[in-house]
């Protein structure tokens, strides 16, 4: 495959796209064009969420089953921290691997039994940075299979989640953005764009997919504009709009001419005044005015 995903550390680093863009291999690298896989399964987009613990089994291993416990409610111990990191890791590093051999639908699920595993960790957004940057890693390569398998909304869905544990990085926004424009959602794949954008204004992926959302929204505007136009001729299919202003010219012009004869009608009423002044100053030797 010519895309990489994010080696099996528990820290990512958000400029991962740039790198790759700019010619270096990174593990979780952003495809500069996503687009669906030939080896995926059918779409399936009630597929359980990124925050979906759809794995009973993945902490198994957590069970006392200690007989000499005399309390019928006693609880299990609580994971160490640590251990629970280190499993994370090992689901992404599994995931990273069902990925470059081209099974998705593994590849998913092993990010997402990642993402359940520690998720606890980061209980309203609390845990460290170490957390905080594995659970991103897990989660933006968990959109890419989605839309690697046709999901554009659970692509979107998952990224969204990624942002709520930072809502500025940049490999999530972009995630998002290309999931929105699969989706027909330009405004708000550019949002996202600017936002990665003004974050990372050297970020050769970003730009690229900015640049072409820019001109697909230009071409819209453009055929909207020529609609528009073709609107106002005469043989469009909008001759209501033309007619409309012929309507207006000739209730402009119609008041135009009552205002000239009421202004005549006055001129003659006065005329008709000064003439009937004039006979009745002569009648009694006036000088006429």
């Amino acid at each position: 495959m010519d895309e990489n995903i994010p080696p099996a550390e528990a820290s990512s680093n958000t400029n991962d796209v740039n790198e790759q863009e700019s010619g270096g291999k990174t593990s979780d690298d952003v495809p500069t064009e996503p687009s669906v896989d030939s080896t995926s399964t059918s779409p399936m987009e009630d597929e359980p969420k990124v925050d979906d613990d759809d794995n009973a089994d993945v902490n198994d291993d957590n069970d006392d089953d200690s007989s000499d416990s005399d309390s019928d409610d006693s609880t299990p111990p609580v994971e160490d921290p640590t251990e629970l990191i280190l499993k994370a890791v090992s689901h992404k590093e599994d995931g990273n691997t069902f990925f470059k051999s081209g099974d998705l639908n593994r590849a998913s699920r092993e990010y997402r039994k990642g993402t359940s595993v520690i998720k606890g960790l980061n209980k309203k957004n609390t845990g460290d940075e170490q957390i905080k940057s594995l659970l991103l890693s897990l989660q933006t390569n968990l959109s890419m299979v989605c839309f690697k398998q046709d999901k554009p909304k659970l692509s979107r869905d998952v990224a969204s989640k990624a942002l709520s544990v930072d809502s500025t990085n940049v490999k999530a926004l972009y995630r998002r953005a290309v999931a929105h424009r699969k989706l027909g959602d330009l405004d708000a794949a550019c949002t996202d764009l600017k936002v990665a954008f003004k974050k990372e204004p050297n970020n050769t992926a970003v730009r690229k997919e900015l640049i072409s959302i820019k001109k697909e929204l230009d071409t819209q505007k453009e055929k909207a504009k020529k609609g528009l136009q073709r609107a106002f001729s005469k043989g469009g299919g909008g001759s209501f709009l033309y007619d409309d202003k012929e309507e207006e010219m000739k209730r402009k012009a119609q008041e135009k001419k009552k205002k000239k004869e009421a202004e005549q009608e006055e001129l003659k009423k006065r005329k008709v005044e000064w003439e009937d002044e004039c006979v009745t100053r002569m009648s009694k030797d006036e000088p006429v005015i």
